[in-house]
């Protein structure tokens, strides 16, 4: 018969899930970027970026704001209403911790669906791009 394990240790490694788990939907929130009444479905377009919990990815990109409304740490999209929008956006690069901000001027259409992508070294980003997704 196996050793039994004390009920502490089940409790630590249940609440240590239950934090990852938090975190890892967390990174997933779509945060409303504008002000006035909610959109109806179809009305807004999402922009998409990395998730916060980037899970080793070798390049992260992240929303930082929109149209000069900060964006929270939690989301990694952000919804907004059709035409000419401003995003600003950091581009890290893990091997090297690099950082770059960046300012994209872009046309949103109605039920678009959008995501920023990176172009970058193993050293350093050197431009990111909107495409449709």
């Amino acid at each position: 018969m196996p050793p039994r394990r004390p009920a502490g240790a089940k409790l630590r490694k249940l609440r240590t899930g239950t934090i990852l788990a938090a975190l890892l939907l967390a990174g997933c929130a779509t945060e409303r970027a504008y002000d006035g009444a909610p959109l109806a479905r179809g009305e807004g377009a999402i922009v998409r970026a990395d998730p916060v919990v980037s899970a080793g990815l070798p390049v992260q990109v992240r929303i930082r704001q929109a149209d000069g409304r900060e964006v929270g740490v939690e989301a990694s999209k952000v919804e907004l209403p059709p035409g000419r929008h401003t995003l600003i956006v950091d581009c890290r690069v893990a091997e090297s911790g690099a950082v770059r901000r960046f300012t994209l001027e872009e046309e949103l259409e109605a039920g678009g669906r959008y995501r920023i992508v990176a172009q970058a070294t193993s050293r350093n980003c050197e431009a990111v791009a909107l495409v449709a997704d």
